[in-house]
């Protein structure tokens, strides 16, 4: 919801309480659209909205991250989760595990104010770096007493890789998702209706579903509300 976000925070989070959503991740990575920690709260209040999440730039952990840990717990968060490690470690399996270290003294940090830290994949991540695969290699190094894993099962198809083989590898780090789905050829994301990717049974896959949060993304709508009227009936109407 950014461009709706960017014109009038309150009014795109009302539209998507009226559709029926219940839970919304924040953007601190782009300062929550211009809104003060004060202002978020004061809408999720008027909206009914919850806000378990919040996605950051990872250099959060290396920079007054216990008054980030503090704002956090002050919005009633549990997660605040890096959607990427920094450029360096796109090339270099050692700067990989250096975040990893970096995570798990940070997520040790969280853990004291009762919240979780994670890391959420980008589609490059499924591109081996001196034949081991980030994510796998970040998942190894870091404690799962500490730190969490947010799998975003489109971007995950984008890059090549099996959302539900990584689920069932590493099911028990995975604690909160992106639910995208995507186009037959995987080069860009769609209406989660419309892909090609099996939600319904990803979703039957995972284990104590009702206790980790699931977030709809959709970075390529063109009708930003349109599509999450359109996302939030195709989850509503799904049984297994």
């Amino acid at each position: 919801m950014r461009k709706a976000m960017r014109e009038s925070p309150e009014r795109t989070l009302a539209a998507l309480a009226s559709i029926g959503y219940t839970d919304v991740e924040l953007l601190w990575s782009f300062q929550n659209f211009g809104q003060s920690i004060k202002a978020v709260k004061a809408s999720l209040k008027a909206t009914g909205l919850k806000a378990p999440s919040a996605h950051m730039a990872p250099e959060t952990i290396l920079t007054e991250w216990e008054r980030r840990c503090a704002e956090a717990k002050d919005l009633g968060m549990t997660y605040l989760t890096a959607p990427s490690l920094p450029a360096e470690a796109n090339k270099s399996i050692d700067v990989v595990k250096l975040w990893a270290t970096r995570f798990n003294n940070a997520g040790e940090v969280a853990r004291r104010y009762g919240l979780w830290l994670a890391l959420h994949n980008e589609p490059n991540h499924e591109k081996p770096i001196m034949g081991q695969k980030p994510m796998e290699v970040f998942l190894a190094e870091t404690d799962p007493k500490l730190v969490r894993f947010q799998l975003d099962v489109g971007n995950m198809l984008m890059g090549g890789g099996d959302p539900m083989a990584f689920l069932q590898r590493y099911r028990e780090r995975c604690w909160s998702f992106h639910l995208k789905n995507v186009v037959a050829d995987r080069t860009k994301d769609t209406e989660l209706a419309k892909g090609t990717f099996d939600v319904r049974a990803f979703l039957a896959a995972v284990p104590q579903l009702d206790k980790k949060p699931c977030f709809v993304e959709q970075e390529g709508s063109g009708d930003e509300l349109a599509s999450a009227r359109e996302n939030f009936a195709y989850l509503r109407g799904l049984r297994w």
